[in-house]
């Protein structure tokens, strides 16, 4: 999605972290520093380093922004569930699902796949089994065993367990 252009190689290392992307072998958006460094058929950023916040917010808007569908399957057939729509995502045994509302998917992919590529659309693994969408939380209880429990828009709990909790609350700044 995102390329960075930059003469210095700490400067880009820098943009990276503070824009929060990663770059891709294709992409469509090129962010420069320098008005010398931007590419044909691109839709380019020349920006300056003051800018930094106001660039942030309009990549946050692009990531986000962007529809995103995936395939389900339930009783009825084959659906394209909408990424924003999905309140979590559950392993049990060897298949994974969507929960949409209170309706039940079907996925054809891996957890870990999906954490890879959903990890810049407000999705965040909670334990071996779950990822949830943190748009859907309603509400984050603490528990006694150094847990937290999740209520979701659909009135589903779901556990944050101990190994996940850093990272969770990183990504909630909390």
């Amino acid at each position: 999605m995102f390329k960075i252009k930059s003469r210095d190689l700490n400067v880009k290392k820098q943009l990276l972290q503070k824009l929060n992307i990663v770059e891709t072998q294709q992409y469509t958006y090129v962010l420069a520093l320098d008005k010398d460094l931007v590419e044909e058929g691109k839709i380019n950023f020349v920006f300056s380093m003051s800018d930094l916040d106001e660039v942030k917010r309009i990549v946050d808007a692009i990531i986000l922004g962007q529809d995103e569908y995936i395939t389900g399957e339930n009783a009825y057939g084959f659906k394209q569930l909408n990424i924003k729509d999905i309140e979590y995502f559950e392993a049990l045994a060897n298949d994974v699902f969507a929960i949409v509302g209170k309706e039940k998917f079907l996925v054809p992919e891996k957890l870990y796949t999906l954490e890879e590529k959903l990890e810049s659309k407000n999705f965040v693994r909670t334990s071996k089994s779950f990822m949830v969408n943190i748009l859907k939380i309603e509400y984050i209880k603490p528990l006694f065993n150094y847990k937290l429990e999740l209520l979701m828009s659909n009135k589903d709990r779901i556990d944050v367990n101990r190994t996940y909790m850093k990272s969770f609350k990183a990504r909630l700044k909390v």
